[in-house]
């Protein structure tokens, strides 16, 4: 989620009121994201004959420790940038954005691979049940984009615009890139419980959501207001590219 830098006025949409204080909507939607995520987890894994818990409190671990990569992500695109305002604080202010599900693999693998230890199951059986959770879960994330008004799709006149505001408020008609992606999760969703149980290798269905979403956010990329750019290059949209023929890669190896 990288924005220009949002208003300083709080309220709703940008902003739930919980417990007489305003909370970011994107934040809000990120913590029930990572919620429901870890419950579609567990849920899986009873249907599995495993056991609910701790698979559940394992993908959960791992989705929160992926917060820190998603920050790291953000800082080693923008380095340049933030080092010019010349203020430590500037690590951790996400008030002008700064996360990145794709920086989130860099502290969510390690830490599945503790957590599936310390759970006692493999590690590859977590990651093909977490895959499901991030399926489920990342539709409220993308929600939450919605809310905010980060991650907008650019300006557009056609038939399927829709009048969406951005994290200043500007509403204008745009391309419903956040709704696509949603859209995008959902026939992920499907096409995962269509396949689940069909002996596939371990490993399989996490490599299959990881080149799901890397194929959707290849496609999608280019219609986003703003783009996350490293001098000229669109970082994302070749993250989710690379993304995208490494799960396939992955995929035949694994299944040959």
């Amino acid at each position: 989620m990288t924005t220009p830098p949002a208003v300083s006025t709080r309220g709703f949409p940008r902003d739930f009121r919980i417990g007489g204080a305003w909370i970011n909507s994107y934040k809000v939607m990120l913590c029930v994201g990572i919620w429901v995520g870890s419950l579609a987890s567990a849920a899986l894994a009873q249907q599995s004959g495993l056991s609910p818990l701790r698979i559940g409190l394992a993908a959960a671990v791992s989705a929160v420790a992926g917060l820190a990569g998603a920050r790291i992500y953000y800082l080693l695109s923008y380095a340049r940038q933030i080092l010019a305002r010349g203020s430590w604080r500037a690590l951790w202010d996400g008030r002008q954005g700064g996360w990145s599900v794709f920086g989130a693999l860099l502290t969510f693998v390690p830490a599945s691979l503790l957590a599936a230890r310390l759970a006692a199951v493999p590690v590859a059986e977590l990651w093909d049940h977490a895959a499901f959770g991030v399926l489920g879960g990342g539709i409220f994330i993308r929600c939450g984009c919605v809310f905010n008004g980060c991650c907008v799709g650019r300006e557009s006149h056609g038939a399927w615009a829709v009048r969406l505001h951005d994290v200043r408020g500007v509403r204008r008609p745009r391309v419903p890139v956040q709704f696509l992606e949603m859209a995008w999760w959902l026939a992920g969703t499907a096409v995962f419980l269509g396949l689940w149980g069909h002996g596939w290798s371990q490993g399989s269905y996490a490599l299959g959501v990881l080149g799901w979403y890397g194929l959707g956010r290849t496609a999608l990329e280019p219609l986003r207001e703003h783009r996350d750019l490293v001098g000229r290059v669109p970082i994302n949209q070749v993250v989710a590219t690379l993304l995208a023929v490494g799960a396939a890669i992955g995929l035949l190896l694994l299944n040959r």
